[in-house]
This record gives C-alpha cells, sequence and structure tokens, in this order.
C-alpha cells in the first residue's frame, strides 16, 4: 500500500467517525424535549452548536490533509466555501453549493452560541434550524460518503 493510499484510508476512518459522532447526536436531537424553557432551548442550542462543530471537524481534517491547510484569520469562514468547491486535480467538491449554504446558517448559529448567554436564546429564531436539522444531516451524510467512496477509490454510493 502507497502512502497515499495510507493517508486516503486514515482519512477516511477518522471522517467515518465523525459521522458516527454526528449520527448519535442525531437520534439525541430527535428525543431531546421540545418545551420552551430555558433549559430545553439550551439543550437544543448544544445541539445545534455540536452538529456544526462534526461538521467543521471533518472540513478541517480534509483541509488539513488534502488542501494544503485550512483557511486562518480572517479567511477562516471561507472553510466551508472551500469545501464547496472542486479543486480540479486534487479533489472533488466535498459538499454542494445549496449545502454549503444551509451550513454557513448552522455556523452562523454557532457564533451566536458562543457567543451570548444561553439565557437570550431565541426559541423561534433556532426553529428553522431545528426542523431543517434531520434533512441537513442527510444531506451532509451523503455527500461526505459520496466524498469518501471517491477518497478511497470506491463507486460513489
Amino acid at each position: 500500500m502507497t502512502p497515499e493510499e495510507v493517508l486516503a484510508r486514515r482519512l477516511a476512518a477518522e471522517i467515518e467517525a465523525e459521522l458516527a459522532t454526528m449520527g448519535a447526536l442525531g437520534e439525541e436531537f430527535a428525543n431531546a424535549p421540545r418545551g420552551g424553557d430555558s433549559y430545553a432551548i439550551r439543550a437544543r442550542g448544544s445541539m445545534l452548536h455540536d452538529f456544526y462543530n462534526c461538521v467543521e471537524r471533518v472540513f478541517l481534517r480534509i483541509a488539513r490533509e488534502l488542501n494544503g491547510g485550512a483557511p486562518r484569520g480572517e479567511q477562516w469562514h471561507q472553510l466551508i466555501s472551500d469545501m464547496a468547491l472542486e479543486i480540479v486535480g486534487v479533489r472533488p467538491a466535498v459538499v454542494d453549493r445549496r449545502l454549503a449554504e444551509t451550513l454557513r446558517e448552522y455556523l452562523r448559529f454557532r457564533h451566536v452560541f458562543r457567543n451570548v448567554y444561553g439565557g437570550v436564546l431565541d426559541a423561534e429564531r433556532m426553529a428553522s434550524l431545528e426542523d431543517r436539522l434531520p434533512a441537513t444531516m442527510t444531506a451532509f451524510r451523503h455527500d461526505i460518503k459520496a466524498f469518501v467512496a471517491w477518497l478511497v477509490g470506491q463507486p460513489a454510493v
């Protein structure tokens, strides 16, 4: 096995581990309390935050191994755009542009979640992200599975 094949398999295994974490998060989210009290809102906000963190960990692994590194400083938020970009001769797009736009909304929420007190989270503003989370997870898993198949030289599922 070549060093490149070892790298590809290691990266694929790391991505699969993140997808497993995301799957467990999806199950937890499906059973999360839907109340409007502060504890329920904070719990669901934490899960939305965790979802985007999982997405970002996948993207960072890919960026470090295949893109020559992740964006830094002011360019940090370019990570999603980078993942929606095909790099000819290097890799296909990791996610499609439509999913990238949706993921930007979760990134914005994560920024709010990290920078405000939990008591000021707005359940109504979170509702759209919550409603779309299962479909977004499914779309992300689909795109990432196709990318992993490309990575290890298998036909896309």
